[in-house]
């Protein structure tokens, strides 16, 4: 061949190749259909196909650039809502600071287009957790049902002994829920069986459990179906925001739940009770590493919280110092003796020495993060056995503390069960940096699947599902979208559910 002509040869070679990588760009009625059911099918998700561009208007066109336009339009919406969620939280959680995904979807689709998976590309993209399988099942169940329930009219608490036209509604809505077998007559007493119905009801919402149907009870009673529908639509949507790869081995806060719960391999291997901010100092969502923990830590005092002691210091020093606490100069960290103490001329700062009584208890489980917020035991124990325990002053307190320490440890090099109880009997701080960092994602959620599957749904103590929901409801100009998912009824016999 002659050498000249090479780069002629070789550059037709590469414009033909352009020209059949750009003709396998191009949208096929295999994959406007595909497009078609997949935004279809967004409303299972807890998203609207009134977001995005119609799949009626797009197979109407005839194939060429403009159908290919439109099309792509309606891929890569889809693909980034389904992928990392529609809603930047960060617009209503400005302390929102897990990390997000960023998905290369110029690629997929162009993968997708190669190889016809349009409609299997879109549906990869949502979360695979079994607990947003849960959700979006009993989504589709409840646009199925849409069962409307008489309210229990409003008025004082409703106690066991009481009867009349209140006593039936709470009945009626019992029954409904599956928490009585029977509705029984009108005008019956509210007996001991509506009394364990209730009361296995406000323990599902994380309400007091008093067998009382108290305000807060009523409220929750009373949520209509519409909402109860779109609080599973906020929490698919968190579910969209959290990572997919979660860690092998790592440690889960559902603040709502008040619940921290340690994996490894995919199984649940612990449970234990938290507490979390409360209304004034709530606990951010954020995921970072756990690289240390710290026995028999010391507290070192925020401002705020030290302030109080800072004060005691002056006027009641010997009371300070018994209960633990010590006076550090910030300017040279060295503990000074309070009657010593330069009060105009220096700056000072309290910290609590290991104890019976220290603020951290027993140890800390730290996570360095922005917020300073960490997971760690109380010496007010008692209230864990509160059903709402939003009691701290932003850390996630964690009840049976050691037992969650030997879970961190376990697979540490020299650490045994029985070295590690040493460890806290010997009073003394010691922090122990890990080989193998672990996880921690503090994450809110009030709709939940339970052990088997069903969907149980909590009192949303920091009042964030509303304000999610709007936003969801918002079409691409902020505006609300007045129109209802079209006969998802009809849908549901085809509706494609990953196993």
């Amino acid at each position: 061949m002659d050498a000249r002509a090479f780069p002629i040869w070789l550059m037709v070679v590469l414009m033909a190749l352009c020209g059949t990588a750009q003709a396998r760009q191009a949208w096929d009625e295999t994959d406007i259909a595909d497009l078609a059911d997949a935004i279809g099918e967004a409303w299972t998700h807890g998203l609207t196909p009134d977001h995005y561009p119609s799949p009626d208007d797009v197979s109407r066109l005839p194939a060429g650039v403009e159908r290919d336009r439109l099309a792509r339009e309606a891929f890569m919406a889809l693909a980034s809502d389904l992928a990392v969620g529609r809603i930047d939280p960060r617009r209503l959680e400005p302390d929102w600071t897990a990390p997000q995904r960023h998905p290369d979807i110029a690629l997929l689709l162009a993968t997708a287009l190669r190889e016809n998976t349009v409609f299997d590309t879109l549906e990869g993209l949502s979360p695979s957790h079994p607990d947003y399988m849960a959700l979006r099942r009993e989504l589709i169940r409840r646009h199925t049902i849409m069962q409307a329930h008489r309210p229990i009219p409003d008025g004082e608490p409703i106690e066991p002994g009481d009867s009349g036209e209140r006593v039936d509604a709470l009945r009626a809505r019992l029954y409904q829920e599956g928490l009585l077998a029977r509705q029984g007559e009108p005008g019956a007493p509210f007996d001991e069986r509506v009394r364990t119905a209730l009361i296995r009801f406000q323990a599902r919402h994380n309400l007091a459990a008093d067998g009382v149907a108290g305000s807060a009870t009523l409220r929750e009673l009373n949520t209509p179906p519409r909402h109860r529908l779109d609080q599973v639509r906020a929490n698919l949507e968190r579910w969209r925001w959290v990572a997919r790869d979660l860690g092998e081995r790592h440690i889960r806060v559902n603040l709502a739940d008040y619940r921290l719960e340690a994996w490894s391999g995919g199984e649940l291997e612990r449970v234990h009770r938290s507490m979390i901010g409360r209304g004034y100092s709530r606990t951010p969502v954020f995921s970072e590493d756990m690289t240390f923990i710290e026995i028999n830590p010391v507290w070192y005092t925020p401002t705020g919280l030290g302030a109080p002691w800072l004060r005691r210091f002056q006027t009641n020093p010997g009371y300070a110092l018994a209960s633990g606490y010590r006076l550090v100069d910030l300017s040279t960290g060295a503990v000074v003796n309070p009657s010593d103490a330069d009060w105009a001329g220096r700056r000072y700062r309290v910290i609590q020495l290991p104890g019976s009584g220290n603020s951290m208890g027993e140890v800390k489980f730290m996570f360095p993060n922005i917020h300073n917020i960490y997971i760690h035991d109380t010496p007010q124990r008692a209230l864990f056995d509160n059903v709402q325990r939003n009691e701290s002053s932003g850390c996630v307190r964690v009840d049976e503390p050691r037992e969650l320490a030997w879970w961190v440890l376990q697979g540490e090099e020299g650490w045994t069960r029985e070295a590690m109880e040493d460890a806290f009997e010997a009073g003394r701080t010691r922090r122990v940096w890990l080989d193998n960092p672990v996880p921690v994602h503090i994450l809110y959620f009030t709709a939940v699947s339970d052990r088997f599957g069903q969907v149980r749904f909590i009192h949303d103590i920091y009042d964030r599902d509303d304000a999610l929901i709007a936003a969801l409801d918002a079409d691409a100009r902020g505006e609300p979208l007045e129109a209802e998912l079209a006969d998802p009824v009809e849908a549901v016999a085809d509706v494609q559910v990953n196993p």
